[in-house]
């Protein structure tokens, strides 16, 4: 029998010992704009940071499509007693003929280096493989993004390929490390 993935009717929340990752909404475009309007932040990310409110408006507009188009899953990151958005993480892109996704993420400087992604991610994976039916899920980082790279090892992520220069960003050709993640 073949299997399916299982895309939810209702937005996932997901609780884990710190934090709880719950749908982004347009009130959270005040604290999305912080991160995203920062050049630090967006270093690796190959997009210009944002300038105007309305972008991180339309931001989240996207990520709330995407679950209704069941083509991806995005959350808030927050600390278990707070609202306050601290960081996103989510999916997209995911191939239903071969249960496949991409997975991405963003921290707030401030909450870096504690350890917080690391425990979203491994919700998310847990979440990704023994719910929604996924097998593999795919992570494409800037070679230059160290800390991105230690930490999708660190939670079991091998690399898969290197592709240089395949991307083009400010009169720059960029290249991308790919990660991956198997269902054992």
């Amino acid at each position: 029998m073949k299997p399916t993935i299982n895309f939810p009717t209702a937005f996932p929340k997901i609780v884990t010992n710190r934090l709880h990752l719950v749908p982004p909404n347009l009130r959270d475009a005040a604290e999305l704009f912080e991160l995203r309007s920062n050049p630090t932040f967006m270093k690796y990310m190959g997009r210009f940071p944002m300038q105007k409110l309305a972008e991180a408006e339309e931001y989240i507009q996207r990520i709330l499509d995407g679950f209704e188009d069941k083509t991806g899953i995005s959350w808030k990151i927050c600390e278990k007693d707070s609202e306050t958005l601290v960081g996103y993480i989510g999916f997209w892109s995911i191939d239903y003929d071969n249960f496949r996704t991409e997975f991405g993420y963003g921290i707030h400087p401030y909450f870096q280096q504690k350890g917080i992604v690391t425990e979203a991610l491994k919700a998310v994976v847990k979440y990704c493989f023994e719910e929604l039916g996924i097998h593999s899920i795919e992570a494409n980082a800037d070679k230059e993004n160290i800390a991105t790279i230690k930490l999708l090892e660190k939670c079991g992520f091998r690399k898969e390929a290197h592709f240089k220069e395949n991307m083009y960003f400010n009169g720059t050709f960029l290249d991308s490390a790919i990660y991956c993640l198997v269902k054992q």
